[in-house]
């Protein structure tokens, strides 16, 4: 029963990682399309808030996989040996955070000074910030590696396959961010 829920909350928290990178994505869209101050720094601040489920998802991902690993995969050279738990963990803790502590830095900064231009037209620099490549890449990077780290989950490839799997992904997703922020239309 242990193993069974472990199981059970450790797709639940995959299911929150790429849910909250979602969120972040869709009202990115509403960031991109604000024309005030006072609706960049809402919706930047809006896109920020999901950060509090995927922190909690992937705190309750290392928990439950650091059980499963020892649990249910360890034994006879397993846990750490199996190449999906290791790059698992590795894409958890080095890949995931990218997109929330890069792109969720520039969101702050951007609300930060959508504030100052409060309910006014917003000038062509803030606009410009709110729709940077280098701002929504890392944040749809959270998505394309939340999509890599279930692939790990379900296929449990090789540690090459593994390795290309989640670089891959994260690239993937850094890149559609990136693309989607130089398409964002023009603002009147």
């Amino acid at each position: 029963m242990v193993d069974a829920s472990s199981l059970f909350l450790h797709v639940l928290a995959a299911i929150g990682i790429v849910g909250g990178g979602i969120v972040q994505v869709l009202a990115g869209v509403r960031v991109r399309a604000a024309d005030t101050g006072r609706d960049i720094a809402m919706w930047a601040r809006f896109t920020r808030s999901a950060g509090v489920l995927i922190v909690g998802s992937a705190v309750v991902s290392l928990m439950t996989g650091g059980h499963l690993a020892g649990a249910v995969w360890g034994g006879d050279a397993g846990g750490f040996a199996n190449p999906f738990i290791t790059l698992g963990l590795a894409g958890l803790l080095v890949l995931a955070p990218v997109g929330p502590m890069v792109g969720g830095t520039r969101l702050r900064r951007l609300a930060d000074e959508a504030d100052a231009v409060g309910d006014g037209t917003a000038p062509p620099a803030l606009r410009a910030r709110s729709s940077a490549a280098t701002l929504w890449g890392p944040v749809h990077s959270l998505v394309g590696v939340g999509i890599g780290l279930v692939a790990l989950m379900v296929y449990k490839p090789s540690w090459f396959t593994g390795v290309l799997v989640l670089l891959v992904t994260f690239v993937a997703g850094w890149i559609v961010g990136a693309a989607l922020a130089s398409r964002a239309s023009p603002r009147s």
